[in-house]
């Protein structure tokens, strides 16, 4: 397994600056969201072009670093349908440069949800046919949507993650995992069952992980940490990751700059006992 970044941890730049901290921090591949890491780049629809493309790419060739994930994070349950629809449009749209990116996924979580229970199946309907359109786009060019379910969001449970890939139908959307975005300071304590599960409904279909760890606050809330001095049990969930999904991008989500090498270190070791290496 491979391990990198969220690349605007290591702030907005030009794309050879961000390459440049990325690799000499010690990381091999990052996510890049671009209009929040790459200087001048706005999320409007219509501003990709070859060009500007080619740019980035060869700044991090240049520097070994793969581009493993476009965050491409929009609303795509959102109630205002125009705002809804745009933001797919603008999705679509890097799928279809991802490759010329140095990349084949484009990534986003599903929407934040609030409500109740009751009210779930309308936003997860809107979902749907979000994603649909997301896939569509991303067949055609040969890449992959990637999903990433969160406890607070729409998408919230491994069990509705595997009712959307059955909905959707098709290989080309494929789950993006931070098994700690399905967990919370209540759940915490069912993280190995809940990690099986999620193994268990769709461990064939994630293309690249998310690696945080966490504390609980004195607000009983979560508080991010370095890798390893947290609740994360990280040894049974790269332990079972390893058989499932060998070689795969593990992005370090929350970075420090300050603490990378030891996020770095944490992480090798516990990726080098799940291979036994």
């Amino acid at each position: 397994m491979r391990i990198g970044v969220r690349g605007h941890d290591y702030g907005t730049t030009t794309a050879t600056e961000l390459a440049r901290r990325i690799s000499e921090a010690g990381f091999s591949c990052l996510q890049l969201a671009l209009h929040k890491a790459i200087e001048g780049v706005q999320p409007e629809y219509g501003r990709l072009n070859p060009g500007f493309c080619y740019d980035v790419r060869r700044a991090f060739e240049d520097r070994h670093l793969e581009v493993a994930v476009l965050g491409c994070y929009i609303d795509p349950a959102s109630l205002d349908e125009e705002k809804r629809l745009y933001d797919v449009k603008r999705f679509r749209e890097q799928v279809a440069y991802c490759r010329q990116l140095g990349s084949n996924i484009v990534a986003t979580e599903t929407s934040s949800y609030q409500g109740d229970e009751a009210g779930r199946e309308a936003q997860f309907a809107r979902l749907t046919d979000s994603v649909l359109r997301m896939v569509e786009q991303a067949e055609r060019f040969g890449v992959f949507v990637g999903i990433e379910p969160v406890h607070v969001h729409t998408l919230n449970t491994p069990a509705l993650t595997r009712r959307l890939l059955d909905i959707v139908a098709c290989d080309n959307m494929q789950i993006v995992l931070d098994p700690i975005n399905l967990l919370s300071p209540q759940t915490i304590d069912r993280q190995r069952e809940i990690i099986d599960e999620c193994l268990a409904l769709f461990g064939d279909r994630i293309v690249a992980i998310h690696a945080k760890d966490v504390q609980i606050g004195e607000n009983g809330r979560f508080r991010p940490c370095v890798i390893g001095d947290g609740l994360f049990d990280h040894e049974y969930f790269y332990g079972k990751l390893a058989k499932v999904k060998p070689g795969i991008s593990v992005l370090r989500e929350e970075a420090h700059p300050e603490t990378a090498a030891k996020d770095i270190a944490r992480l090798k070791q516990f990726i080098a006992r799940a291979e036994g290496v």
